[in-house]
């Protein structure tokens, strides 16, 4: 695949109401008569530097996601959440905002690229995305490194967090909370006793799926057989052969939905009519069962809860009317964009010059301490930059809609 860079701006009209957070009041609007220095003495030096953006200029809000090839709708669905946050919010304090896209390709090498990009903008605000954890991982050291504001709605491996960095956050549940739902649900509501587990060698996918293992084998279960795939890959007859030897109850995919839909066809192909159960990344129905051929149906899989919450229908609407239905993670990135837009508002200034000046660990720090309830529910960050509460569910694919049946809490 060609690296490429994809800048879509968008230019916001006027200023509209929106739903803010409890506790994060908006910043004076007023022209300060003091320079982004003299600002910094009369509160504190903020340690991080300055986001310093001139009259006439737009503030620039970047995605980080695939764009092209194999899982570009995902990303695609990504920046059409960024795009829907942005016309919602309006300026930031008299200051248009552009939406531009970076195409990581969902792989590591092309999203640090993505993120030296970014980085060099000085205009950046921040950055939503990565959207794969493969692309998080080694992007993440670039922006702690320019401390650039990152939220990611879709990256769950667990080392996203774990390198300790204050300016990276995600709001979605991590892979340990996933694999303990899908062996909870396997074990104890489908009544599976053994499994065997097939991934695509990726961050995210192979993490996952040892997660799995090691809960599954815990809670009792016989794990029959760990099998690596690669990305991009068509034909797996070699793996099914291998792992339907033992004869499993169930089969759990660590992976996404392209590779993942062509081995469940292969599966029932070879007989199989066990059950198939993944992760977060093949929750594109009904596209994922449509190439599948139909056989992904009935399949299970775990993801955040969909709808619901205080102002989700009016976002559904406005996203159909421009771009079709929400895939996935559409809403969570118009919750991670509202997020970062709404902690710039509450500290951002103008110097006397009438240059927007904001303080970058000042609004690391605002998105860490102020709760927010978006349209995906209340989001509220630890100091890891994981969510304090969150939810999981389990679904099933049933035609052309995923139908939740049971939803699992953590958290406060």
């Amino acid at each position: 695949m060609s690296k490429r860079f994809l800048i879509i701006s968008l230019l916001t009209i006027g200023m509209v109401l929106f739903a803010a957070c409890g506790g994060a009041a908006p910043a004076d609007e007023a022209t300060s008569a003091e320079t982004p220095a003299e600002a910094a003495e009369s509160t504190a030096e903020d340690e991080w530097g300055y986001i310093t953006v001139p009259a006439g200029e737009k503030v620039v809000l970047g995605l980080s996601s695939a764009l092209s090839a194999g899982y570009a709708a995902y990303g695609q669905d990504m920046l059409n959440g960024v795009t829907v946050a942005v016309q919602d919010f309006g300026d930031l304090n008299g200051w248009e905002i552009a939406v531009e896209g970076g195409d990581d390709q969902c792989e590591g090498a092309p999203g640090v690229t993505v993120a030296e990009q970014f980085s060099s903008n000085p205009y950046l605000l921040g950055v939503v995305g990565p959207m794969c954890s493969g692309t998080v991982v080694p992007a993440m050291d670039v922006y702690g490194e320019n401390h650039v504001l990152m939220i990611t709605p879709s990256s769950t491996a667990i080392p996203v967090t774990a390198a300790g960095y204050q300016n990276v956050f995600r709001i979605v549940a991590n892979d340990d909370l996933q694999a303990q739902v899908a062996v909870d649900y396997l074990f104890n509501e489908l009544g599976m006793t053994s499994l065997a587990i097939v991934h695509d060698q990726s961050i995210y996918g192979e993490g996952i799926a040892q997660a799995v293992q090691t809960k599954f084998e815990a809670s009792g279960g016989t794990v029959t057989g760990f099998e690596g795939i690669t990305r991009g890959d068509q034909d797996f007859s070699a793996v099914v052969s291998t792992i339907l030897e033992a004869d499993p109850d169930a089969i759990y995919w660590g992976g996404m939905d392209a590779e993942g839909a062509l081995l469940v066809n292969q599966l029932r192909a070879a007989g199989f009519e066990g059950v198939f159960f993944g992760p977060d990344g093949i929750k594109s129905v009904p596209s994922f069962v449509e190439a599948s051929g139909g056989a992904a149906e009935g399949a299970y899989m775990t993801f955040g809860a969909v709808g619901g919450a205080t102002g989700y229908e009016e976002f559904e609407a406005k996203f159909k009317e421009q771009f079709g239905d929400p895939i996935a993670y559409g809403p969570g990135s118009y919750d991670a964009a509202m997020i970062m837009l709404n902690a710039a508002k509450a500290v951002a200034t103008v110097d006397s010059d009438g240059n927007l000046v904001i303080p970058k660990k000042a609004l690391a720090d605002m998105v860490r301490a102020t709760p927010y309830d978006g349209i995906t529910g209340h989001l509220e960050f630890d100091e890891k930059g994981d969510l304090k509460v969150v939810s999981l569910t389990v679904f099933q694919a049933q035609g052309d809609e995923l139908v939740p049946l049971k939803v699992y809490n953590f958290g406060e």
